[in-house]
C-alpha cells in the first residue's frame, strides 16, 4: 500500500461513518506514512499518534480507525488524531486520550 490508497481508504471510511476526512491534506498524507510505516513495523496499521505496548490484544484497538473514534468524533467533533472530522459540529481544539490508561499496564 502507497499514500494514495490509504487516502482513497480514508474517504471511503468517512463516507461509510457518515464524517469527513481532515482538509489538511499534508497532515493526511503524514498520516498515510505513519499508517505504513507502523504496518511494517508492527504487522498492523496501528494509528501513528498513539504508542504501541506491544500487547496485541491492546494495540488492536488503534488499529486506525481506532475503536475510539466513534465516540471521538461525536462528542469532539474529531477523532483523536483529528484524521476524522464530523460533518456536524466544528472539531474541540484537543482530545483525551481514551486509550492512555493502556500505556502504565
Amino acid at each position: 500500500m502507497d499514500v494514495e490508497d490509504y487516502l482513497r481508504i480514508f474517504e471511503r471510511v468517512a463516507e461509510k461513518k457518515g464524517w469527513r476526512v481532515n482538509p489538511d491534506r499534508e497532515l493526511v498524507a503524514d498520516f498515510a506514512r505513519g499508517l505504513i510505516e507502523n504496518r511494517k513495523r508492527y504487522g498492523m496499521a496501528i494509528c501513528p499518534c498513539r504508542l504501541v505496548t506491544g500487547k496485541k490484544e491492546i494495540d488492536r484497538m488503534i488499529i486506525c480507525p481506532c475503536v475510539y473514534a466513534d465516540d471521538d468524533v461525536r462528542e469532539y467533533g474529531r477523532c483523536y488524531c483529528g484524521l476524522y472530522l464530523s460533518r456536524d459540529r466544528d472539531p474541540a481544539a484537543s482530545v483525551p486520550d481514551r486509550h492512555a490508561k493502556y500505556y502504565l499496564e
